[in-house]
């Protein structure tokens, strides 16, 4: 949907980069050293993009670039 379009039943109506609420935040837990501390341990936000027609809704972590940082120091590549 990151086009504005819903994939489902193609509506324009799309609520981009909605929060995501709960009880904790909705995130991607990325421990950055196989010997895993707090400190080496980072959380990267997930956003919802619904449909205002067919409540389609997708989920995308919001920084994937920083994501992908943490998971190439996890796997010792950086």
């Amino acid at each position: 949907m990151s086009k504005k379009i819903c994939p489902s039943c193609q509506s324009t109506d799309i609520i981009p980069n909605a929060d995501i609420v709960g009880s904790d935040d909705l995130a991607i837990r990325i421990y950055e050293k196989p010997d895993v501390t707090l400190r080496g341990m980072r959380h990267h936000p997930i956003k919802a993009w619904v449909c205002t027609q067919c409540g389609y809704t997708q989920l995308y972590v919001s920084q994937p670039r920083e994501l992908h940082k943490s998971y190439l120091r996890y796997a010792g590549q950086e």
